[in-house]
């Protein structure tokens, strides 16, 4: 008793113990282990919740069809310094050019002076590049207020970089870090909040874009770890100083974005820049930089920094807040000894599916979370977490079921009901089957003229036709509801009502016996069964309060059951010899069954007196 014990409760022992394991693994390493699987994860997570659009930015495209519109088939400064015009007599409130001016650096130059006025007359924002030993800073160096203690992070210093023209930046609003640095599979999912060269500190130009569109009022830097406040939305930054943005999807792209030729061919209307931000760059691999995102595998840069500027203004910043990986694996030590209990409790199949529920939850809940909160919630760990311990418990629920199946199948060694088999593989620890009082319907059925059939053919012949009619009479029995108790020689013995309960019992009995009687006089006008003169099948039904359980001692039981219902019953087949009927109902069946049927007068049966019997047959 004690062995049987311990066995019984390993698994949820073992499913325990993973749980408490898997927590720690989460909390301790899934960070550096599954950084790359939470990162995929993170990235369909922000494609399954589109981020809110600001109405706020308008991405202007130098596209294919801009280029081929200018003279030279080349996009230039000339055609930057008309499009910057529109926009400033449009009221762009500012606009960040993707475009770095470095090099052809003649001030008297015509498109150099154009280029030069217009930026002027409009708030730009020009962007640099990070260049290695580079020793120019970049300028106009916009404001930054430094609240201490501040942690800044080491990545924001960088040698140098490469600048438009001096000229340019002298007439623009501000200077802003226009590279995009991507994660180790090359995919950019945020961006360094600050770039710091010498003593100067300049704003992403997603950032600084944003900063302009809110008044350009002195964002504020400071925390442990680093933090920025612009005008009253705190941005909380990684531990690395970078910021993190949802990449819009290509519907929002497309309905923020505009073809350069159609600006200047006058085509869109001014109140699509009119205190907007707007963002300059290209999708032309020429013209632009195309890098890859959650959002597509080739996106233009300037619509990354248009969605990183979108990310500040609306303030749906995507954030991995320092405490979740503690409430991570708290959630994931929770889940699995819940999945632990419910593995040892139900079949694995059943468990295995319920557990696959759990880690579908548990991702619908980090989408609802983020879509709430922005907040990303690493649901591949505690999903592998649940996983882990759905597989530790399993297995051992698994062969603690396949032994009670053998158990089980030792028992029953005999042919006997699914229903009575599944009692035992689905309640393992259950002894014997105890007798249970219920009400049953019994039918009998026997064939006519059986032992002289058995005489005249060969026991192969016979097995055969046994095969067919007791393979096609049972089937009709579970297709009503009943169970075959037993086959006997040539009879069939059916419980309706046992061992699970079954609505009508009854006229469910009454209808498989005529549905057995259409049946088998078709199968005697096959010609195999015609051959060897098959008899007709005699049904007896009746109705009562039966005991159901296993009889028996020793090696072999047997599951079946015992009342006056069930003896009448097989009385009744035997009654259909003298009265010249197929089918006969006992007196309780006829009324409990409430239909019509056909009186066969009273009549004496052995062992249980005068009764009225009745039957189906017209």
């Amino acid at each position: 008793m004690k062995s049987f014990r311990l066995s019984r409760i390993r698994p949820i022992v073992a499913g325990t113990l993973a749980s408490v394991l898997s927590a720690l693994l989460l909390f301790f390493y899934a960070g550096p282990l599954l950084e790359t699987q939470r990162e995929l994860f993170f990235d369909s997570l922000t494609q399954w919740v589109p981020a809110p659009q600001s109405s706020q930015i308008t991405v202007i495209d130098v596209d294919r069809k801009s280029v081929q519109q200018t003279p030279a088939k080349a996009w230039g400064r000339a055609e930057t310094a008309d499009l910057l015009n529109r926009l400033s007599k449009a009221g762009a409130k500012a606009v960040a050019v993707d475009f770095i001016f470095s090099t052809a650096c003649d001030p008297a130059e015509q498109s150099n002076v154009a280029l030069t006025q217009a930026i002027a007359g409009t708030p730009v924002v020009l962007g640099f590049l990070i260049a290695d030993g580079g020793v120019e800073h970049p300028r106009p160096v916009p404001p930054v207020a430094v609240r201490r203690p501040v942690a800044i992070p080491d990545l924001w210093f960088i040698d140098g970089a490469e600048a438009s023209c001096a000229f340019l930046q002298q007439a623009s609003r501000s200077a802003a870090a226009a590279f995009l640095v991507g994660d180790e599979d090359a995919r950019i999912r945020r961006v360094q909040a600050f770039s710091i060269i010498g003593n100067d500190a300049y704003p992403a130009l997603g950032i600084e874009a944003a900063r302009q569109a809110e008044g350009g009022r002195t964002p504020v830097l400071g925390g442990q770890p680093a933090w920025l406040k612009l005008e009253t939305r705190l941005i909380e930054l990684d531990e690395d100083g970078s910021m993190r943005f949802a990449a819009s999807p290509a519907a929002a792209i497309d309905a923020r974005t505009v073809s350069a030729s159609d600006v200047l061919a006058g085509s869109v209307p001014d109140e699509r820049f009119k205190d907007k931000t707007v963002f300059i760059g290209s999708s032309l691999p020429n013209l632009g930089g195309l890098r890859s995102t959650a959002s597509m595998p080739l996106e233009p840069s300037v619509q990354i920094h248009a969605d990183i500027a979108n990310a500040v203004l609306t303030g749906f910043i995507p954030t991995r807040d320092a405490q979740l990986p503690l409430y991570e694996a708290a959630l994931a030590l929770i889940g699995g000894l819940l999945v632990a209990f419910v593995a040892t409790r139900l079949r694995p199949v059943t468990s295995a599916l319920l557990g696959l529920l759990a880690i579908s939850v548990t991702i619908a809940a980090a989408a609802a979370i983020y879509a709430a909160s922005a907040l990303l919630v690493d649901a591949v760990s505690i999903g592998l977490a649940l996983v882990f311990v759905l597989v530790v418990t399993s297995v051992l629920q698994f062969a603690r079921v396949r032994r009670a199946e053998s158990t089980a199948r030792s028992k029953f060694s005999q042919y006997l009901p699914q229903s009575v088999v599944a009692r035992y593989i689905d309640n393992p620890d259950d002894d014997r089957v105890a007798g249970e009082e219920r009400p049953v319907t019994a039918l009998f059925t026997d064939i006519e003229g059986f032992s002289t059939l058995s005489q005249k053919l060969a026991p192969r012949d016979l097995v055969t036709l046994l095969d067919i009619y007791y393979a096609e009479v049972n089937g009709l029995v579970a297709q009503y509801g009943g169970m075959v108790d037993k086959v006997v020689g040539d009879a069939v013995h059916a419980f309706f009502n046992a061992p699970e309960d079954l609505k009508d019992h009854v006229n469910k009995a009454i209808d498989c016996a005529e549905a057995i009687r259409a049946l088998t006089e078709e199968m005697r006008r096959r010609p195999r069964f015609v051959e060897h003169q098959f008899g007709r099948t005699r049904i007896g039904i009746e109705t009562g309060i039966a005991v159901l359980g296993e009889v028996g001692a020793g090696g072999k039981l047997d599951y079946t059951a015992h009342g006056d219902a069930i003896n009448l019953a097989a009385r009744l087949q035997e009654a259909n010899k003298f009265l010249g009927t197929a089918i006969c109902v006992g007196p309780e069946a006829a009324v409990q069954s409430g239909r019509p049927l056909r009186s066969l007068g009273m009549h004496e049966i052995r062992g249980f007196g005068e009764m009225e019997l009745f039957t189906t047959e017209a």
